[in-house]
């Protein structure tokens, strides 16, 4: 028996060895127990194999007398060039391989492979039977996968590209060339570097560098130039492909529009941060200041805001930064009226005003000079309305070349006057508070806004009937005395209470303001804000103390209406970003302390950008309204969804492991897929797709959370849409 390189020539401890014969008519082969190898064989010198004991898996042991046991249970299709093989062994030398099917005891289809080679002697064989039926199920799948690739990338929507670790392209698709403006034959063999922005090639280069074995995966996003010079940016997901040795041999790069997106987003941080502004109590102007330069971040236009004056005459200056000084100097103040200018026609007629042309617009005829002194050619004003209507200012653009506005010039103007009302109208408020307030502090002895009095000479103390009032009382209807609104103050706010009340008592002061809560008749508790003044004697000792209480409940609901809007889609109505991230980490910090499950869905509606162009931006509006109300009737009163961006939102589910997410995500599917939205007399189909990821009590954070979830709902994109997958 020839002896191979890392086997025993001596017989397996499991075996019985080959089937004995005289060694001068039989030849004999065994096979060496190569890695997976389960049979061994014996041949005779007419040709004839048996198995020599070791079976099939789950198959019965065939007999030492005949080839029975494991010849029939070779298929039949298989089995005649398989005998044929093995009938001239006996005639030839030369190594050979074969495959075939076996059925085993159970039914089921088994591929094996028969490696067959001279024996050193010249006589004897040695053979080898592996199972294969991994490997062939593996060869297969890679074909279908093979030939899915090329049918289904060539149909995606999706840009995608493939390239060799030189950067040059070897594959696009249709989507790629169609979105880059070149043809296949031109991107094919060119680097696609040439397809990036200068400025961004020690991004992608940085990138591209951290691609390994380890880190096959890579999600990136950055600037590209197409064709007509128009840059557009990309998000990327590069998959690296590497041989068996480890070496890099390909990347496959899926890229995927995102500048709508980008300016969505954009657009909503700008709305954030606005009114986090006002939340905050900014001034006026640098919130207006704000508006303009994030305006400016996204248009070539230079841009201002004018404030009406009370008496609704002149527009004065409140933000114009990148106007040259001179200009706004001169304008401070114009008169407002049909035919002056841009901004005074617009403030007086309450409609939009666009002025392409300067130069040869009548509105412009007394200022021209000033344009050109400018540098402005175009202006484009509209007016700033009130929430009941009436004019508070306008906004402006203006261009250093003549042109009109386009759809989207006109969005983003819509939304800028709209944050300046905010912006002005909850100044206007505040400014009138505060005068009030100033006010109220003069007169506070004589108010009749919830003014009290406590006498501590007699310990004598007296509540004016709107202070009653305030609470729902009749006036005296609970007994009169200096405890009374200790009794009905809120028990969380009393401690802080005393003690700014104590500090004000044994310290120098002789007045103090604190806010806090009284109970109502009814049962909720009141917001006031309190100020009280104290008398002391010659020794500085209080002898009285009176004061007054504001109710503050109309300023908390503004003030929480403020909050929600700063945290709150106005589209949807839907949690924004900023909100739903704060509530997952929320969710993320109770899964560490309790160890309950939780699960995030990833929600992105299908071709949304394709429902944009052939219905316009109201027909995605009003998809977008309509999915809300599917994704809001699908929710329970523990979960919470949110609007992260554009066509794209998210789902906590608390309490929910991933298989019960993934119902609920594929129930979601299937109502959305069912939905048609009616605009403008045509039916909207809507799609949606779904990514679901568990939370982990060892997450980093909400970021890691939803890019796994991300990961999902991008597979689930990749393989179709319309569905739901799991990471």
């Amino acid at each position: 028996m020839p002896h191979r390189p890392g086997h025993s020539s001596e017989p397996d401890s499991t075996s019985h060895g080959p089937v004995a014969t005289d060694s001068s008519n039989r030849l004999e082969a065994q096979c060496m127990q190569p890695a997976g190898a389960w049979l061994r064989l014996s041949v005779d010198a007419d040709g004839r194999w048996t198995l020599s004991r070791l079976a099939p898996p789950d198959t019965s042991a065939p007999s030492r007398d005949g080839d029975a046991g494991w010849i029939e249970a070779v298929i039949t299709e298989d089995r005649a060039a398989l005998l044929q093989r093995l009938d001239g062994t006996g005639g030839g030398r030369q190594p050979w391989q074969q495959d075939c099917r076996i059925r085993d005891s159970a039914g089921a289809l088994r591929w094996i492979r028969l490696n067959a080679h001279p024996g050193a002697n010249g006589e004897d064989w040695d053979l080898s039977i592996t199972e294969i039926t991994d490997l062939k199920t593996r060869e297969q799948r890679l074909r279908l996968s093979e030939t899915r690739y090329r049918a289904i990338v060539g149909l995606q929507s999706d840009l995608v590209c493939r390239f060799l670790p030189d950067n040059t392209i070897t594959f696009a698709n249709e989507a790629y060339c169609t979105f880059f403006g070149y043809s296949r034959a031109e991107l094919i063999g060119r680097s696609f570097m040439t397809l990036v922005p200068q400025e961004e090639h020690a991004l992608v280069d940085s990138m591209m560098s951290r691609c390994n074995a380890d880190n096959p995966a890579m999600i990136s996003e950055h600037w590209v130039v197409r064709a007509d010079g128009e840059r557009r940016w990309v998000q990327w997901v590069d998959q690296a492909i590497f041989d068996a040795g480890g070496q890099l041999i390909e990347i496959q790069s899926v890229g995927r529009d995102t500048t709508e997106q980008r300016r969505l987003e954009q657009r909503e941080r700008l709305r954030n941060r606005v009114l986090e502004q006002l939340v905050a109590g900014a001034p006026l102007r640098a919130v207006l200041e704000v508006i303009v330069e994030g305006f400016e971040q996204e248009s070539s236009g230079r841009c201002s805001i004018l404030e009406l004056d009370r008496d609704s005459e002149r527009l004065y200056t409140a933000a114009a930064p990148s106007l040259p000084p001179d200009y706004n100097r001169a304008i401070d103040g114009l008169a407002i009226g049909p035919g002056i200018g841009s901004c005074g026609s617009a403030a007086a007629t309450g409609e939009r005003v666009v002025v392409e042309d300067i130069a040869t617009h009548p509105y412009w005829r007394p200022f021209r000079a000033l344009a050109r002194q400018a540098g402005v050619a175009a202006c484009w004003s509209e007016p700033i309305r009130a929430s009941d209507g009436h004019i508070l200012g306008t906004f402006a653009i203006y261009h250093d070349h003549p042109q009109g506005p386009d759809s989207d010039d006109l969005e983003r103007i819509e939304l800028a006057a709209n944050l300046a009302s905010i912006a002005i109208e909850r100044t206007r408020a505040s400014e009138a508070l505060r005068i009030s307030e100033e006010r109220l502090s003069l007169v506070l002895r004589g108010t009749e806004d919830g003014w009290w009095d406590w006498d501590l000479s007699r310990d004598r103390v007296s509540y004016s009937a709107r202070w009653w009032e305030m609470l729902g009382y009749d006036e005296g209807a609970l007994e009169t005395n200096r405890y009374l609104w200790q009794l009905l103050i809120h028990p969380e706010d009393q401690a802080r209470v005393q003690q700014v009340f104590d500090q004000a008592f044994n310290g120098t002061t002789n007045a103090y303001s604190v806010e806090f809560r009284l109970l109502h008749r009814d049962g909720h508790y009141v917001p006031v804000l309190s100020r009280g003044f104290i008398q002391r004697d010659a020794s500085g000792d209080p002898i009285r103390v009176a004061g007054a209480n504001t109710d503050l409940t109309e300023r908390k609901r503004l003030e929480q209406r403020l909050r929600e809007l700063a945290e709150t889609d106005d589209l949807t109505g839907l949690p924004n970003r900023r909100r739903f991230f704060a509530e997952l980490q929320r969710e993320l910090d109770r899964i560490r302390r309790h160890e309950t499950p939780a699960a995030v869905l990833m929600l992105d509606l299908d071709h949304f950008k394709r429902i944009n162009d052939h219905h316009g931006h109201g027909g995605g509006d009003a998809v977008l309204r309509a999915f809300t109300e599917v994704l809001r009737a699908e929710l329970r009163s523990t979960d919470c969804a949110g609007r992260l961006g554009g066509e794209e939102f998210a789902v906590l589910v608390p309490g929910s492991d991933l298989t019960a997410a993934c119902h609920f995500a594929e129930r979601l599917r299937r109502h959305v897929a069912a939905l048609r939205v009616e605009h403008k007399e045509a039916l909207i189909t809507v799609r949606v797709s779904i990514g679901c990821t568990q939370i982990r009590h060892d997450d980093d954070g909400p970021d890691g959370i939803l890019a796994r979830a991300d990961e999902a709902l991008y597979r689930a994109k990749r393989n179709g849409r319309d569905r739901v997958e799991r990471a």
